[in-house]
């Protein structure tokens, strides 16, 4: 086969671009340049009212050119429609003002909930986190988008060691229990191996796109828990090539994501 003319990196912000939807409000943590950069992409295709607010800058719809690697980056600012002051952000994220956010984790588990504060035991961790952070205001926003750079047993975990965000908590209608009910939990899963969503009855992590340069069995052995399969499941297309220009050309001018291994 010949050598494949992206990166899993490009192709996981056109996955994401594509599940964006226009006239939406969301936001972005620190570490979220894919994510960044398939909001971006979304506003340039199909969803041009999209609107993404750069928790880390204070940034709101930076018109990226040149993808930077953190959106705490100051550079966000220079070409952002308006600049968010932290109480701003608090107010939108209590007050239900947020469609989407994503948001990442040191552990992710079946029901999608994350874990950034510690790995181990509470008293002597083997891995202390940054805390919670944003991840407390999950109940805040309307559903979210959980992402990742990496796809390990050791991030994919039965249940994470301490609750930071709250994804759909034990399963079924546990969530419900304790959240208002216009606060969904995860929506989708990205991840250099595949896209995921959770399956309706029981909350738990399922599989419904897979890379093409991996496997449902290579998925599962780098996944701590058992997977559920949907009936329909798809293998992701490789970028449309306007798309992977526009990419290229509009958003990631300097190549951040061209410096991901190519996809193989």
């Amino acid at each position: 086969m010949p050598e494949p003319s992206y990166t899993w990196a490009e192709m996981m912000a056109i996955s994401i671009s594509h599940e964006m939807q226009d006239g939406d409000f969301g936001s972005v943590g620190a570490a979220s340049h894919i994510p960044a950069a398939a909001l971006r992409l979304a506003q340039l295709t199909h969803a041009p009212n999209l609107s993404f607010f750069c928790g880390g800058s204070g940034a709101m719809n930076p018109k990226i050119q040149r993808l930077t690697e953190s959106s705490a980056d100051y550079r966000n600012l220079v070409t952002s429609e308006y600049h968010f002051s932290l109480d701003d952000v608090v107010d939108f994220e209590t007050a239900m003002r947020f469609d989407f956010a994503f948001l990442g984790g040191m552990q992710i588990d079946k029901h999608g909930n994350l874990n950034m504060a510690m790995i181990g035991d509470w008293d002597k961790p083997k891995v202390r986190g940054p805390g919670t952070i944003g991840l407390i205001f999950l109940g805040g926003f309307k559903t979210s988008y959980i992402y990742t750079e990496h796809h390990s047993p050791k991030i994919f975990v039965d249940k994470v060691d301490f609750i930071s965000g709250a994804g759909w908590l034990d399963g079924g209608d546990a969530r419900g229990k304790v959240f208002r009910p216009e606060s969904d939990g995860p929506r989708r899963v990205f991840t250099p191996l595949g896209v995921f969503d959770f399956e309706p009855e029981s909350k738990r992590m399922r599989l419904i796109k897979v890379h093409p340069w991996t496997s449902v069995a290579k998925i599962q052995a780098a996944t701590g828990f058992e997977l559920l399969i949907a009936d329909d499941l798809q293998i992701v297309e490789a970028p449309d090539e306007h798309e992977l220009d526009l990419l290229r050309t509009q958003v990631d001018r300097e190549g951040v994501l061209r410096r991901y291994p190519s996809a193989a």
